[in-house]
């Protein structure tokens, strides 16, 4: 009797796919739900950090035009990273 109820190596392959395929399913209905119940509330935009970020725009503009050829590329030994660096410093004195 108990060598009947074996399953071939497709048949078991085929219902781990099913059971795997349902289990993903379900995860994703209750994660849809979930974030559909909870959306979390945006971060309130302060004075401070409205004015942080003016200065940084303005900062960002004059490190770009510093590093960069008329062209748009950066300039030799330059990189982005040297850019934001300088706009930092540039956004600290203002």
């Amino acid at each position: 009797m108990a060598r009947d109820m074996m399953l071939t190596p497709d048949e078991y392959m085929a219902i781990m796919r099913l059971i795997t395929s349902e289990r993903e399913s379900e995860g994703e209905k209750e994660a849809l739900a979930k974030s559909s119940v909870e959306s979390p509330r945006p971060k309130r935009v302060t004075k401070t950090m409205r004015s942080s970020r003016k200065k940084l725009s303005k900062a960002l503009k004059q490190a770009n035009t510093r590093y960069r050829n008329k062209n748009g590329s950066l300039k030799k030994g330059k990189s982005q990273a040297d850019i934001m660096k300088l706009a930092q410093r540039l956004r600290k004195r203002m």
